[in-house]
């Protein structure tokens, strides 16, 4: 007597059915993620062929049996091409493709509609037939049409898939290779029925390969549904955790964290996982100007903590989206802020007040010696102190500019003519001197202090000008497909070298200082506006460029 008898065979394989449909159920919900999807697929392709299997051997018909028997063979191969493509988008994270898809499941589609056909026993030899006790009987193998589809080509796909699961488990560490090894048991699993049936181990009428398929499959799912196989949490892990000090959270849909790695579960405590980030974090959240990168502030003990927070989308799955929130500890880098920040207030106030009202006054004293003194040495002396003293007067007063221009980080979209145009109206040139504007009306985004820039250029080309001939100078512009370039050229002796050495190396040095700090209000000013500053000079003047990218011609 053979075991199982066809009543428990019949019973056995309906039962299967169960726990396939229970695998859908439990994961429907995860449907987004990439290989769920045709894990279902395969889940309900086990449960149908549990089904077609135990109908045709409980119905004693020839017909019944032969029809169904069409949809059985190409429900074999059609599992194997969803076992794979959960295994490809499961291991490389992407979403397969319809037409991919299409391709792959061709062979399986003609083998079904040649199966009602069967030309030529393509696709069944004559030893397919039903016996006498109206089970299907068939030969190991079949037509060529049925070995290549359900044997070579199910086969090769199966084992293509156990490849690309072979690879991950070499590749991952941690969780998520936990998580492969557990799906390469459930394909072992899967491939010793097939076996099993194939070398005829079992009576003709029972077929273990769909119920050991949905069986294995209810544990892979309960797996998948309560264990974290296949979520979110594990895979942005092994992505970003381990190589970051950053603290990171992965958050997902309804915003609950879901995963932290260690520094953040080090600030804020492994509690957090599963509380809102908001709730997390929108206590510590700190004003600031800079909307788009905000900061968070942890106070600790007697010192504050700073962070600057970063939130990036991460993309899932089928539509499935979550958020990675990094917070990048600026604790240091807030502190240089605020040492800087007062360093440029004390600055800024001496040269402006203190030492710019005591050089008003050693001015004045030097300008009562040189009208009340009778020795002309001594007036000499006096003349020497009283220039030296506006010199630095007005080296406070650039003081002054360039603390408006480092304090504005913003640029402006203005009319360069416009700008050239009204330098000129405010400028105080004299007589002799010659100067000529031919400047293109285009509008380009600048730093809104660009006229200092403009106007410093040409004081510079004017007060420095030696030589003989009185001083010349010009402004024009040269036009390329996206940028301008403002030139200012005079007939002066040129800028010294040390000038062109030092905004060339874009510092000081000890063994290099510029004379002034006119060229690097100059600097800063064109490389807030986004633009590029170059020097030429020979024995004929200096020429000093701006380029700057064009915003909207306007003639």
């Amino acid at each position: 007597m053979e075991w199982p008898t066809p009543e428990l065979a019949v019973a056995f394989m309906y039962l299967g059915v169960v726990p396939a449909i229970t695998n859908i159920i439990l994961l429907w919900e995860e449907r987004f993620k990439p290989g769920v999807i045709w894990f279902i697929v395969a889940m309900g392709i086990g449960g149908a062929w549990a089904m077609i299997f135990a109908t045709f051997t409980l119905i004693s018909h020839t017909g019944v049996t032969l029809a169904l028997g069409n949809f059985f063979w190409a429900l074999i191969p059609a599992a194997s091409v969803s076992m794979f493509l959960a295994a490809y988008e499961y291991v490389f994270k992407k979403i397969v493709s319809w037409q991919t898809i299409a391709i792959l499941y061709a062979p399986v589609l003609g083998l079904f509609v040649l199966s009602w056909f069967n030309p030529r026993n393509l696709v069944f030899t004559e030893a397919y037939t039903v016996d006498p006790n109206g089970y299907l009987s068939f030969p190991k193998f079949g037509g060529p049409i049925k070995i290549a589809v359900t044997k070579v080509y199910g086969y090769v796909l199966v084992f293509l898939g156990a490849g690309m699961f072979v690879g991950e488990v070499m590749r991952s560490k941690g969780t998520h290779r936990r998580q492969t090894l557990y799906v390469l048991a459930f394909l072992s699993v899967l491939v010793l029925a097939t076996l099993v049936k194939v070398t005829r181990q079992v009576p003709i009428y029972f077929d273990p390969t769909p119920v050991v398929f949905s069986l294995s499959g209810l544990a892979f799912a309960i797996s998948i549904h309560q264990g974290g196989l296949l979520k979110l949490g594990p895979i942005a892990r092994e992505q970003t955790f381990e190589d970051v000090s950053e603290a990171i959270f992965v958050v997902d849909p309804k915003g609950l964290i879901i995963d932290a790695n260690t520094i953040a579960i080090g600030i804020f405590g492994s509690e957090t996982i599963g509380r809102s980030i908001d709730a997390v974090l929108a206590p510590h959240e700190a004003e600031t100007e800079d909307e788009e990168r905000p900061t968070v502030r942890i106070q600790r003990e007697d010192r504050a903590r700073i962070f600057a927070k970063q939130t990036s989308g991460i993309e899932y799955g089928r539509g499935l989206e979550g958020e990675l929130v990094v917070l990048n500890e600026i604790t240091a880098l807030k502190e240089r802020e605020e040492e800087l920040d007062l360093l440029k207030q004390i600055l800024t106030r001496v040269l402006r007040h203190n030492i710019r009202n005591d050089l008003n006054v050693i001015a004045g004293y030097t300008k009562f010696i040189r009208d009340k003194s009778a020795d002309e040495e001594i007036s000499n002396w006096a003349d020497q102190i009283g220039e030296k003293a506006e010199k630095v007067v007005a080296h406070a007063e650039k003081v002054r500019q360039i603390e408006r221009v480092i304090t504005s980080g913003k640029t402006v979209k203005r009319s360069l003519a416009a700008e050239v145009q009204a330098v000129r109206k405010r400028l105080q040139v004299e007589p002799a001197t010659s100067l000529t504007i031919d400047v293109a009306d285009v509008r380009v985004t600048v730093h809104p202090e660009f006229q200092l820039a403009i106007r410093e250029l040409i004081d510079n080309a004017i007060s420095h000008h030696t030589g003989p001939g009185d001083p010349k100078v010009s402004l024009t512009t040269e036009l390329e497909e996206t940028d301008v370039t403002l030139i200012v050229e005079d007939n002066g002796p040129g800028l010294p070298e040390e000038e062109i050495d030092v905004l060339e190396a874009k510092e000081e040095t000890d063994l290099e200082h510029s004379s002034g700090i006119g060229l690097w209000l100059v600097q800063w000013i064109v490389s807030r506006s986004g633009g590029e500053l170059l020097v030429e000079q020979d024995e004929q003047g200096t020429r000093i460029g701006i380029r700057l990218a064009i915003a909207d011609r306007r003639a």
